[in-house]
């Protein structure tokens, strides 16, 4: 009888698994709601360049320049008619602000240049509780934010409704708010050297009517501001803040 062959073992294999590189951490997030501290040579720096940009392109009437607080913290609020009114408002001031600026702007390739600038992003049609406590915390710290309630600019040239965000946050922080009006800039690059007049208000202190904040009260706050905004403006650019108000003025 044959004897039966056992059949051949596979030869041994090598279990074990192939090295793995090590991994990168992944970076932290970074917190858009921490501005990126511009240093300060390069803003006054690019703060000289924007003047004399703006002498060679632009006839530039200031008003009321005087009723800037010379340190912080405070809020300025503007109207919004051009992409011009963005570098002109705080190119004639001594101080270094911080812009509230819409979120869509860090998309794209080019979205580190707010950042770069000091500015912080909001999301538009939308309560941002991120943004409100931001703002508080800036402001506690004596910076200077900028904020244009309109949201975007105004395609008739006029003033539109504000969002009430600029409201809440002068509410809840209680400094001073420093209307500011703008024109002329619509006819930026358009016209050689056309006039745009920047009026800079008396600062206002908004306070609730009682010991909450009430949507009524950020309401008729909002409304204050933008009238005010709208009384250093021509008649025809105040739009919906043309006519009268009609509703109580709040606390100041």
């Amino acid at each position: 009888m044959q004897e039966q062959q056992s059949p051949q073992s596979p030869p041994p294999t090598n279990t074990q698994a192939p090295p793995v590189a090590p991994t990168r951490p992944a970076k932290p997030a970074k917190n858009l709601y921490e501005p990126y501290v511009t240093p300060a040579w390069f803003w006054v720096s690019l703060r000289a360049f924007a003047r004399f940009v703006f002498f060679l392109l632009l006839k530039v009437e200031l008003k009321g320049r005087n009723n800037v607080p010379q340190t912080g913290p405070y809020i300025i609020v503007p109207n919004h008619l051009s992409w011009a009114d963005i570098p002109l408002i705080p190119a004639y001031l001594s101080v270094q602000v911080i812009y509230i600026a819409k979120e869509e702007l860090y998309q794209g390739k080019m979205g580190w240049l707010p950042r770069f600038l000091g500015a912080i992003p909001i999301k538009r049609g939308e309560a941002d509780r991120r943004l409100l406590r931001a703002a508080d915390d800036l402001l506690k710290r004596g910076k200077i934010l900028v904020i244009f309630p309109e949201g975007h600019r105004s395609e008739t040239r006029q003033m539109i409704q504000a969002n009430a965000g600029v409201g809440m946050i002068a509410l809840r922080a209680g400094v001073p708010v420093v209307p500011v009006s703008i024109y002329g800039s619509e006819r930026a690059l358009k016209r050689f050297r056309p006039r745009v007049t920047i009026t800079y208000g008396e600062p206002l202190i908004l306070r609730p009517k009682g010991a909450k904040i009430t949507k009524d009260d950020i309401t008729t706050s909002t409304e204050t501001i933008m009238r005010n905004i709208a009384a250093m403006l021509p008649p025809a650019y105040r739009g919906v803040y043309g006519t009268e108000q009609t509703e109580n003025a709040p606390n100041v």
